[in-house]
């Protein structure tokens, strides 16, 4: 008969075994997802490119449709696992949200394949444990990068766009990049899996009708610190609280009337800035150049992405808690919504939702099951 300290050693052998998977062979993980009354409907990326199916890069898609008809909205999470508020924000709308009027479709977890790894790049548990309404739940913590397993190409020594282009900065050059989503729109249908999962979210913007569209992400820190390489102090944090708008009219106008009324009124200083047409693959960027929907992604400043920290906390962090960047990502889709519903005639209503202030006073956990 076996020990007890037997048997705990064998469970958590097996665990592990889960968690951690042979070489070349992908893991398969699905982040933990409770739907709240207001979600009509559940689908998959693949239901808009069919070979997806079946693969480790198919990933849920949720609805909540109002009774009475009107604007088609987007919201993306998780397009890199590792920026954790993304993801939570919206968890949050699929298990709180309720439409009125029009309709909300929410991927919560793009890169279905990159929650299936654990990101080495800093010294952060793979899961965090949070006290939720139906007791304790995991908040999953992955890899920006599609698992180099799902993808049948080798990375190459350096990434090219689809058009040819080479994206400028560190890690354009980096032939990595192939398996980061959101450097590969609008992607492919024949192409790679990561161009195909691109590929994935277009058709569902052009099938849906989607009129507007947020890709929730997340930075490093604004803080001062010193630098390894060399000693010197420098500022981080250039793209936290940063809305980056496709550069259409309506796109920059909506944004930056979005960033004006949510720094006055939330006191907390938020910024703006087109689309870079060199960085080539961006969702921002192509989703917008290439439908007609009004596209952006806000970027929150998450302490897991300072290279300089040492244990960082990506959910209690005192002045970067979770709460704190998943009720500005509420906020910031939430204040667009309502600036496009002033301008158009068909709207999208929303119940349901904490605002920025509430979230901040209960914390996450309060409005997750």
């Amino acid at each position: 008969m076996l020990s007890a300290k037997m048997k705990r050693s064998l469970a958590l052998c097996a665990i592990l075994a889960f968690l951690t998977p042979a070489a070349g062979k992908a893991a398969f993980f699905r982040p933990d997802v409770r739907p709240g009354y207001g979600v009509t409907r559940r689908g998959w990326l693949s239901d808009y490119h069919a070979a997806l199916k079946g693969t480790n890069l198919d990933t849920p898609v949720y609805y909540l449709e109002g009774r009475k008809p009107g604007a088609t909205m987007l919201i993306i999470g998780g397009t890199h696992p590792r920026e954790i508020a993304g993801h939570t924000a919206a968890l949050m709308a699929i298990e709180n949200a309720a439409v009125s009027e029009g309709r909300l479709i929410v991927i919560p977890a793009l890169n279905a394949s990159g929650y299936g790894l654990h990101d080495l790049s800093a010294n952060i548990p793979r899961f965090h444990k949070i006290k939720c309404r139906s007791g304790h739940r995991l908040l999953p913590f992955g890899d920006r990068r599609v698992d180099k397993a799902d993808q049948k190409m080798a990375d190459p020594g350096q990434y090219r766009h689809q058009s040819g282009a080479i994206i400028p900065g560190s890690k354009g050059g980096d032939g990595a990049e192939m398996r980061n989503i959101n450097r590969n729109y609008p992607g492919l249908a024949d192409g790679t899996e990561t161009q195909q999962v691109a590929y994935g979210v277009m058709e569902l913007i052009r099938k849906e009708h989607v009129v507007l569209n947020i890709d929730m992400h997340e930075a490093d820190t604004p803080t001062w610190y010193v630098m390894r390489q060399n000693g010197k102090t420098r500022e981080g944090g250039r793209l936290a609280y940063m809305l980056v708008c496709n550069p259409k009219d309506a796109a920059m106008e909506l944004g930056a009337e979005a960033v004006i009324d949510l720094s006055d009124r939330l006191g907390i200083k938020l910024k703006i800035e087109p689309s870079n047409p060199a960085f080539c693959g961006l969702s921002h960027l192509e989703i917008g150049n290439a439908t007609s929907c009004l596209s952006f992604l806000f970027e929150t400043p998450n302490p897991g992405q300072d290279d300089w920290r040492e244990n960082p906390d990506v959910i209690r962090d005192t002045r970067y808690p979770l709460e704190h960047r998943v009720g500005l990502q509420w906020e910031v889709f939430q204040e667009l919504a309502n600036l496009y519903n002033e301008y158009n005639d068909q709207h999208l209503v929303i119940e349901g939702m904490p605002d920025y202030k509430t979230l901040m006073n209960q914390g996450v956990g309060a409005w997750l099951n």
